[in-house]
């Protein structure tokens, strides 16, 4: 089973250029609703599949003077034992936290930047008020003309969306829309992956190096997806809240020990966009999940998914189901069949 429940979609966001999100669980519900409805007397009989689970031995952290190191012990797919041990600065660690979406904080931001705004307007020309409710503003401008009245409301409100979009910067967040066209925030994943490529090329380079004596991409893959889907997933209560404050950063992650299906997504891209800038990658948003492809051939008899006529093998990194290289869970492969996702091009 892999599941990852959260949503990022945000009532009072913009609309945004960023095409990717995952949708709520209310949508669920509306697909339910509508099928009793339209087959009230049909009774599906569903048989469990059950897939192996990864298994995690061990997880030791141990603290260094500048650094911390990080041992692992799992069984793979095919029961077999891995070890790895690496360290990480211990700096990077600790400043590596995600933060919350606190919309109280983008209204002060935007107040904020309004008042200054208004202090460059010369008080003789206009009078202007801005007035905080709960988390909007209200903006009042009286001037001699409707023509500066304009002027002013237009040079104030862009203070505003700018202060919005300085908050979103500061905080590693974008706006997004999903497959359905509605408008959200979510962390930034491509800018951590971006920001974290250089860190983790050590780690990269050292896990390429486990997985096959001669250079073997799949094997990699393969080790590097049943690595991740050894650590324990992160299932707190705020995965269903729309404030990001789920999503783990790689550093984050790594030192936790834990993380869900986009935290890993964006560590698993970090990782392979460190040893390979040049491979084509793709984030891929499904309702409440996240997975991953990469531009590779298929080999014979396997199937690829066509995005922008490129073929892509699917990576499924969230756990504990164990899946290899271009192996998807059944719900996931649901939602890719009915075109319910969508996705963002990794730089």
């Amino acid at each position: 089973m892999v599941s990852c429940t959260k949503n990022y979609l945000a009532k009072n966001a913009r609309p945004g250029k960023h095409n990717g999100g995952l949708t709520g669980r209310y949508l669920a519900r509306y697909i339910k609703s509508v099928v009793s409805v339209l087959f009230p007397l049909t009774i599906v009989v569903m048989t469990p599949i059950h897939f192996a689970h990864s298994e995690q031995i061990s997880f030791n952290k141990t603290p260094l003077e500048n650094d911390v190191q990080l041992s692992y012990k799992w069984r793979d797919h095919a029961n077999e034992k891995h070890q790895f041990s690496f360290t990480l600065p211990l700096e990077q660690v600790k400043n590596r936290h995600h933060k919350r979406f606190v919309p109280e904080q983008v209204t002060r931001y935007q107040q904020i930047a309004m008042l200054k705004e208004r202090n460059k307007i010369d008080a003789k020309d206009a009078r202007i008020e801005i007035k905080r409710i709960g988390e909007s503003l209200q903006l009042s401008v009286r001037s001699r003309s409707e023509e500066q009245v304009k002027k002013y409301q237009k040079q104030l409100l862009q203070a505003k969306d700018d202060a919005f979009e300085q908050y979103l910067k500061d905080h590693y967040y974008t706006q997004f829309s999903n497959y359905l066209g509605q408008e959200g925030i979510k962390p930034d994943h491509l800018r951590y992956i971006k920001e974290n490529q250089t860190l983790l090329k050590p780690f990269a380079e050292a896990m390429y190096a486990e997985a096959s004596e001669s250079p073997d991409m799949r094997a990699f893959l393969n080790l590097l997806l049943g690595w991740l889907q050894s650590i324990p997933y992160d299932d707190l209560e705020s995965r269903v809240s729309s404030n990001g404050a789920g999503f783990s950063p790689p550093f984050t992650l790594l030192s936790n020990n834990q993380g869900d299906c986009d935290s890993k997504s964006v560590l698993m891209a970090s990782v392979i966009r460190a040893l390979f800038p040049d491979i084509e990658l793709v984030m891929l948003y499904l309702p409440n999940h996240a997975l991953l492809g990469i531009a590779m051939s298929p080999q014979k008899d396997e199937a690829s998914m066509l995005i922008n006529g490129e073929e892509y093998l699917l990576m499924e990194p969230t756990g504990p189901a164990l899946f290899s290289l271009n192996e998807v869970a059944p719900s996931s492969q649901r939602f890719l069949d009915t075109r319910m996702y969508s996705y963002e091009v990794i730089p």
